[in-house]
């Protein structure tokens, strides 16, 4: 799944280049987005968030295009991972890496869950999709 970045003014620093913490808040965006409409889930998310890693690779400034792409590229028992690369589109120069790691929990519970199967083939399909 690819879609464009709306960037804020307040997404920005003082040099007028994307805040570094930012990404992470861009990844989210791409997780609520790829699970609403990719997974078909609803909105009260039933995973927690137990890792995320970003790689900066270029500078993104005030005005710059942005693209973000997710791909599902791991599904354990428990947990999956989606890898996300943040883009110019006008050259394709990559601004950003990254991976998330996501644990199916169970709220009332406090505790981690075995993926739902039929989540667990959803991802598996969307990992299908990208190998």
């Amino acid at each position: 799944m690819r879609f464009e970045l709306a960037t804020r003014y307040g997404d920005y620093d003082t040099k007028g280049h994307v805040n570094n913490a930012v990404f992470l808040t861009y990844f989210e965006m791409a997780r609520a987005r790829a699970w609403i409409e990719a997974l078909e889930g609803n909105a009260d998310f039933p995973f927690i968030l137990a890792e995320a890693t970003v790689q900066y690779r270029s500078q993104a400034r005030i005005g710059d295009p942005l693209e973000i792409e997710i791909t599902t590229t791991e599904v354990r028992t428990k947990a999956w991972v989606w890898s996300y690369v943040i883009r110019d589109p006008r050259d394709g120069r990559v601004v950003a890496e990254g991976r998330t790691v996501q644990v199916a929990y169970d709220y009332e519970g406090h505790r981690t869950i075995p993926i739902p199967a039929d989540i667990a083939a959803k991802l598996l399909d969307w990992l299908g999709e990208h190998i």
